[in-house]
């Protein structure tokens, strides 16, 4: 049962790109020939090298909830190989809580905010040339690079934070250490045999 979360996100994974392979694309998915045609088939290509996407709308509402599933799988799948590496059997209750609350937040906010930032894009679809902005990128964007791109930095100020307590508590640093002396006292043994 100890891998039990591991085998379901798997599980869920392959689920996902499963319903993303069978899903039917529109025709023109990839986009479709730019309006241009000086520019869509340049002077002596043979075939068309430019395309546009067009709106969202009709490229991504087919693939759109399949998307949003898989996103969310992987991050939780991330979120959990993150959890996995941190050792708290030996840690005093209360600050194991404490880490252990933080981890939760942070992998929620991190769901949330590409959750947000999915129902953002779809709403863009009402309006696409007229895109609501949050700062100087539309908000989307800036999802992007705040949420998606800058939430993984609350795992990364765990880990230095809580270092010692979780991810290299002392009795397994002394235990490496065991481990490497008795290794270089056997190699030393080895070449004085030798």
């Amino acid at each position: 049962m100890k891998y039990a979360p591991v085998i379901a996100v798997l599980a869920l994974l392959w689920l996902a790109v499963f319903w993303i392979f069978t899903t039917d694309h529109p025709p023109d998915a990839l986009g479709y020939p730019h309006v241009r045609a000086e520019l869509a088939q340049p002077e002596g290509a043979t075939k068309t090298m430019m395309f546009q996407g067009g709106i969202g709308r009709d490229r991504h509402i087919q693939v759109s909830l399949a998307g949003m599933f898989f996103g969310i799988v992987t991050l939780t799948g991330f979120s959990l190989l993150i959890a996995w590496g941190c050792r708290s059997r030996h840690a005093s209750q209360e600050i194991a809580a404490f880490f252990w609350n933080l981890m939760v937040m942070v992998a929620i906010v991190l769901v949330g905010a590409f959750l947000t930032m999915c129902t953002v894009y779809q709403s863009s679809w009402d309006r696409p040339f007229e895109p609501h902005y949050l700062g100087p990128f539309p908000f989307g964007t800036t999802l992007m690079f705040l949420g998606i791109c800058g939430v993984p930095v609350g795992f990364i100020v765990l880990y230095v934070l809580f270092y010692r307590e979780f991810i290299l508590p002392t009795r397994s640093l002394a235990r490496f250490n065991e481990l490497v002396a008795a290794r270089e006292s056997a190699a030393e043994k080895d070449d004085v045999i030798a």
